[in-house]
């Protein structure tokens, strides 16, 4: 397991140049989220979805986390520079806290899950879970949450597109 704040591990690069705001929300409780806006002169990130590969970070594109403490996931929305909607991000963890500056974190878990726009999901990083395990970084109940988790987010309304789009917009609306 490993501690990962709300801002994630890319933007601890040195070679990113971001702004960000975190806030609570008001309407759940024990929930914050945070907008990260890249400024230009940032290192880019791109991934491969499926058969494509796209750009997720880099000058005028946007990222909103969502991390409920009563969860076991964080979910990063990526917004591109024209305010399109990218990918949700599903980091699984074991748990989410308020760190000693009350920074909102993660014990992340290593596995996660990717849901794009047309609905398709992709799990990655299970061989960073396996490895996890197998270096006895995380135990066999750890490694059966991850999997536990990832099941439930595939069979409920956070695997529901319409229900993601909403939430991400909403919540981007509230930074803007």
């Amino acid at each position: 397991m490993r501690k990962k704040d709300i801002l994630g591990s890319f933007v601890k690069n040195p070679n990113v140049i971001y702004e960000y705001s975190i806030k609570k929300s008001v309407d759940e409780p024990e929930t914050y989220s945070a907008l990260i806006t890249f400024l230009p002169g940032s290192k880019e990130l791109f991934v491969n979805d499926g058969d494509e590969q796209i750009c997720l970070a880099g000058a005028g594109y946007k990222w909103i986390m969502y991390l409920p403490l009563n969860e076991d996931w964080c979910l990063t929305t990526f917004y591109n520079p024209k305010k399109e909607l990218l990918e949700w991000y599903f980091d699984i963890s074991k748990g989410n806290f308020l760190d000693e500056n009350g920074m909102p974190c993660t014990n992340d878990l290593f596995l996660d899950l990717v849901i794009l726009p047309d609905g398709r999901t992709i799990t990655i990083d299970a061989d960073e879970l396996q490895e996890a395990f197998d270096k006895k970084e995380i135990t066999i109940e750890d490694y059966n949450h991850a999997y536990t988790v990832h099941d439930k987010i595939i069979t409920s309304k956070w695997n529901d597109v319409e229900f993601l789009t909403n939430l991400s917009n909403k919540l981007f609306s509230e930074y803007i």
